[in-house]
C-alpha cells in the first residue's frame, strides 16, 4: 500500500533558464523527502521551531496525511527534483473563522530542498503556477497563506505573487520568528492581476 496517495494533474512553467514541472508527489519522492526532512537546515525556514530532522515515520505521517485529500507535487527545474509543494483546504478554525462558511480556502506550502537552488526566483515561479491552477482550475475562491517575519524569501514569493499582508500575529515564545505574516490573494484579484473582469 502506498504512503502517499498520489493525483494525476502536471503543471508546467518557468521562463528562458528554469524549465519547472511541478510533478504528482508520490512514493518514488520518499528519498528526497527523507533527505530534505533530515537537514537542519531546509527545516530552518519550514518548520517554526529548531528541528534537528524527521525520522521516516515521521515523513510519511506528514506526507502519507496530507496527501489523502490535497494534491502535492515534487517540484522539477530542469530534469532535476529540488522541492516540493502542495495546495490544502485551509485547516486553521481560526483562519476559516475569517471567512464566510461557503468559501472555498487553501493554503499552499512549499519547500526547496535543495540548496543550491536557493535565492534564484524559483520559488517565485512555482508557486505562480500553483496560483494560476488554484484559482483558474480548480476555482477557489482564496489563498491564505503564511510566512514569519525571519522568512524574507517566503515574504517576497507571496509578495511577487500579487498576495497582500492582511495580518501580523505575535508568536508565543520561545519561537524562532516574533511575528506571523498572513498573506491573501482572492480569485477577484488574481484576476484583476491579470487584467480580466470578473
Amino acid at each position: 500500500m502506498s504512503i502517499i496517495r498520489t493525483h494525476n494533474i502536471t503543471l508546467y512553467g518557468g521562463n528562458e533558464r528554469y524549465k519547472i514541472v511541478l510533478r504528482p508527489l508520490s512514493d518514488e519522492h520518499l528519498p528526497y523527502l527523507y533527505k530534505w526532512n533530515s537537514d537542519p537546515e531546509v527545516l530552518y525556514w519550514t518548520e517554526g521551531e529548531d528541528i534537528e530532522g524527521y525520522p521516516p515515520e515521521v515523513v510519511h505521517q506528514i506526507y502519507g496525511g496530507i496527501s489523502q485529500n490535497n494534491p502535492c507535487f515534487a517540484v522539477e527545474v530542469n530534469g532535476e527534483i529540488i522541492g516540493e509543494c502542495w495546495l490544502q483546504k485551509m485547516n486553521l478554525p481560526e483562519v476559516k473563522k475569517m471567512y464566510a462558511a461557503d468559501t472555498d480556502v487553501r493554503r499552499i506550502d512549499m519547500s526547496i530542498g535543495e540548496k543550491a537552488y536557493w535565492g534564484k526566483g524559483i520559488g517565485t515561479l512555482f508557486i505562480g503556477m500553483l496560483v494560476k491552477y488554484t484559482f483558474e482550475c480548480e476555482q477557489v475562491d482564496v489563498l491564505h497563506c503564511f510566512c514569519e517575519d525571519y522568512n524574507i524569501r517566503s515574504r517576497r514569493v507571496w509578495e511577487k505573487n500579487g498576495f497582500r499582508l492582511v495580518l501580523t500575529e505575535e508568536i508565543p515564545q520561545p519561537h524562532k520568528g516574533k511575528l506571523q505574516y498572513h498573506w491573501r490573494l482572492t480569485k477577484d484579484e488574481y484576476r484583476e492581476r491579470k487584467g480580466e473582469t470578473s
